[in-house]
């Protein structure tokens, strides 16, 4: 079966708690065990990362249902491409609150979302490219 990575980013209506982030990471792995889907989400400063990996048919519903969340606004999508392999097979989903500031990779992570928020690349490469590139390695 063939999978696609699809990343986007948006921004939270509000700020979110620490249990807003645990019920929608509660729900987001029980949905995707479901569906095959794998994929991390990163949150800082009122702004959503996520990555999603499955098949891209799976992929593409699941984005049009997540884009009608109203707890966010201004998603849009930075890389939506076949993969070789999944970058995070490991969970149906991760969570990661930056503003914990104990993250893994925490540096290199804030400046992937400060570069996906402002449309910029890092070096020659774009956010998403460069955050799936971060946890290949």
């Amino acid at each position: 079966m063939s999978i696609n990575q699809l990343v986007y980013i948006s921004q939270a209506v509000r700020k979110m708690s620490a249990e807003d982030l645990q019920a929608i990471h509660a729900k987001a792995r029980a949905n995707n065990e479901l569906i095959d889907v794998t994929g991390s989400l990163f949150y800082n400063g009122g702004w959503f990362l996520q990555v999603l990996e499955g098949p891209a048919a799976t992929l593409s519903k699941l984005y049009d249902k997540i884009d009608l969340d109203p707890r966010h606004k201004n998603s849009r999508v930075l890389y939506n491409e076949p993969a070789t392999f999944r970058t995070f097979s490991r969970w149906n989903m991760n969570m990661t609150n930056l503003e914990d500031r104990q993250a893994d990779k925490y540096d290199e992570l804030l400046e992937v979302i400060d570069a996906a928020r402002g449309n910029r690349k890092i070096g020659a490469a774009s956010p998403a490219v460069t955050l799936l590139r971060i946890f290949k390695e």
